[in-house]
């Protein structure tokens, strides 16, 4: 277990926890994110990402952590980074690809989100890494308000191409921040 205050822990996910991970997955995402999918049905994306397949290849990953956020006694999300994932704008420099960092509707508000983000940026420091980046969707207002608080910039937009995605919710912004 590693503490990050008083309040929040971090526990590492393993192959073991696939299928409470997908449960966590389940709790989470829709309530956030079903809005992006043709009929609110975001059952395919999830099958994606947490399934064994996905799940067993991301734990797999050289250099990816991947942890169950506790919060107080409770697992309230999951955060999941990948030291040395350069972006290919720049490809000689380290950085620290914040995959994935999902928290329950319950825990928003709390402060999590940003004791996470500073310990992963002094752990990205303490591993020589010169920059966070991580990709967001372009319709959400306040995931995109937090990355800009905590000094993320906008690098670049694309679009994500999955057929089920509803046609007017495929921008998704790469932002990054430099570790002074």
């Amino acid at each position: 277990m590693t503490q990050i205050s008083d309040n929040i822990q971090l526990i590492k996910v393993t192959i073991k926890d696939q299928k409470k991970l997908m449960d966590l997955a389940w709790k989470i995402y829709p309530t956030e994110y079903k809005y992006l999918w043709k009929n609110d049905d975001c059952n395919w994306y999830l099958n994606r990402c947490y399934g064994l397949k996905n799940f067993t290849d991301e734990l797999a990953e050289n250099l990816a952590h991947y942890y169950f956020v506790i919060y107080k006694t409770q697992i309230e999300g999951f955060i999941r980074f990948v030291f040395n994932k350069s972006l290919e704008l720049f490809p000689d420099k380290s950085a620290t690809y914040l995959h994935r960092i999902y928290l329950s509707q319950e825990s928003q508000g709390t402060g999590i989100s940003q004791k996470l983000m500073n310990w992963i940026e002094q752990k990205s420091k303490e591993k020589g890494m010169d920059y966070i980046w991580l990709e967001a969707m372009s319709s959400k207002d306040r995931a995109l308000q937090f990355y800009k608080k905590n000094s993320f910039e906008i690098l670049n937009k694309r679009q994500l191409y999955f057929e089920l995605l509803q046609d007017n919710y495929r921008g998704i912004y790469i932002m990054y921040k430099p570790i002074k």
